[in-house]
């Protein structure tokens, strides 16, 4: 298996699931609600699971700022049947897990912290890289100048 960031992406999901044994389903999604990675069962639809995150997020969001309460950091969704959790990765993404509910919500929320800053991480490895277009202007302004 080669070695892409895409391919650590899904070893540090999967890494993720097997440390907490009560997570059904997990991805990592764009704050725009684009799949990244996942690790679902064949019933759960990685776009459907893509789009509701955003919307908690955005929604979530609406509520810890106009509410007062500054910037968002996770939702916690408690259901008849289990939890949606959704985490920052260090505001590169959305860690978002499906979990039973026999689920220790402490326990969760540890382990997604953790998965969460490696997936962060990760997201953010090569941003000291070489620039691949060094011609092209980063500014209207700079290309006018030239």
């Amino acid at each position: 298996m080669s070695d892409t960031k895409a391919h650590r992406l899904a070893a540090a999901l999967d890494e993720f699931i097997r440390s907490s044994p009560d997570v059904e389903a997990a991805a990592v999604v764009s704050f725009d609600g684009l799949p990244m990675a996942s690790a679902l069962p064949p019933e759960m639809e990685e776009d459907r699971l893509g789009a509701m995150s955003a919307a908690l997020l955005s929604l979530g969001e609406q509520a810890a700022i106009g509410l007062g309460r500054g910037q968002l950091n996770q939702v916690f969704v408690e259901g008849e049947h289990g939890f949606v959790f959704l985490m920052s990765a260090k505001d590169e993404a959305v860690l978002a897990a499906v979990a039973r509910r026999t689920a220790k919500i402490g326990f969760m929320l540890f382990e997604m912290r953790r998965a969460a800053a490696r997936i962060g991480d990760l997201l953010m490895e090569g941003r000291g890289d070489t620039d691949v277009y060094p011609d092209v202007p980063d500014t209207a302004a700079e290309a006018a100048w030239q």
